[in-house]
């Protein structure tokens, strides 16, 4: 048996591929690649499926489409303070996961075997010793071994990672001024720190280390994921639409605002309404908004050499981010302005809430 390991990164396609992974579970299951479960939820909606419901294009509970992000923020909370995000509920302890793995892999006897979840991306940050509890608990079957990695360029990869977090209530430092700090020691930044004890622990999987960049290029992760790992997949499968959409850049000031001044529920509203309209209604485009500044672009290519060229060592290329020069270009609108031309193009009676409503007026005279 082949076991896969897709370890992220996150902000690179991940909730779309595990969103065909579990979508299309019986026709995979079928064609001897498993995606487990790993608590009853996931167990009821795959035995639904066999038992003639088939697979469907639906919206599935975090449970079920994200089963091994479930697993790995159990392992991550087992070896350090993190604590289990709120919308994986009532898991089971590590050791049941393990074993319920191991079970179905046992009884199934796939030819493949799929663990998926960007949250694996953590472990060599948190404690390395993770992986090997990991790799101790694989099906006895297994006898090969891929690592599958998808890493953005920096600059581009932190914008996004710090859109997400805005997007779901955190209320982090704002990118401007020395911004990049704040993720300069961690996985979101460092990416020898996600990738390299991978290798120090599987020394003989299969390494697949992957640019963002070119994963667009072959259609998107799902592609390329089957493309990469020599997935042999069923026809007539389950296409999902998008799956993680992502707050425009210039509502990132507008969302930091609301995180710290409104309720959750609220701030929660207006998230999701950016998520929908913002790029529309922003007179800016997307990936004209500069977001840190010529200095700090600066700074961060310098720290970020170092890291590069352990990248392109490890995979042999000649320049793993071929336009890693652009990290130091600036776009031409600051963020200050692309916010306020999006405020300016807000209509308040348009918010869901008439609480919003007030707040995007205070806003737009404000900011």
């Amino acid at each position: 048996m082949k076991v896969i390991l897709y370890i992220g990164h996150h902000k690179v396609g991940s909730t779309a591929l595990q969103a065909y992974l579990s979508q299309n579970w019986c026709k995979l299951a079928k064609a001897g690649i498993l995606y487990p479960a790993v608590e009853t939820r996931g167990f009821a909606n795959n035995l639904k499926k066999a038992l003639g419901a088939g697979d469907q294009r639906v919206a599935q509970h975090v449970n079920v489409r994200e089963p091994h992000s479930a697993l790995a923020y159990r392992m991550i909370s087992d070896a350090s303070d993190r604590s289990i995000p709120p919308q994986f509920q009532a898991l089971p302890g590590t050791s049941q996961m393990f074993r319920a793995i191991n079970n179905q892999a046992d009884i199934l006897q796939p030819d493949t075997l799929i663990l998926c979840s960007e949250a694996f991306a953590n472990f060599g940050q948190v404690d390395p010793d993770t992986i090997t509890r990991l790799a101790k608990h694989l099906p006895k079957a297994t006898k090969e071994i891929q690592i599958y990695c998808a890493l953005r360029r920096p600059d581009d990869y932190m914008i996004s990672w710090h859109g997400q977090r805005l997007k779901v209530g955190e209320k982090p430092a704002p990118l401007q001024g020395d911004g990049f700090k704040q993720y300069q020691e961690t996985i979101h930044f460092n990416y020898r720190l996600a990738v390299e004890a991978w290798t120090e622990r599987m020394p003989k999987a299969q390494l697949i280390l992957r640019n963002y960049s070119d994963i667009l290029a072959s259609g998107g992760s799902t592609e390329d994921f089957v493309a990469q790992t020599d997935l042999a997949v069923p026809d007539k499968m389950i296409t999902p639409g998008r799956a993680n959409p992502s707050l425009p850049r210039a509502a990132f000031a507008i969302m930091r605002r609301a995180n710290k001044e409104l309720a959750r529920p609220a701030a929660h509203a207006l998230s999701v309404y950016l998520q929908k309209n913002g790029n529309d209604l922003s007179p800016v485009r997307n990936s004209d908004v500069e977001m840190f500044g010529a200095p700090q672009r600066q700074l961060m290519a310098e720290a970020f050499a170092p890291i590069h060229a352990y990248l392109n060592a490890l995979t042999g290329q000649e320049a793993f981010f071929p336009d890693i020069d652009q990290m130091q270009a600036c776009c031409p609108v600051p963020e200050e302005d692309a916010t306020r031309q999006l405020l300016t193009a807000l209509d308040p009676d348009a918010m869901p809430e008439p609480e919003l409503q007030t707040y995007i007026r205070t806003l737009q005279k404000s900011f």
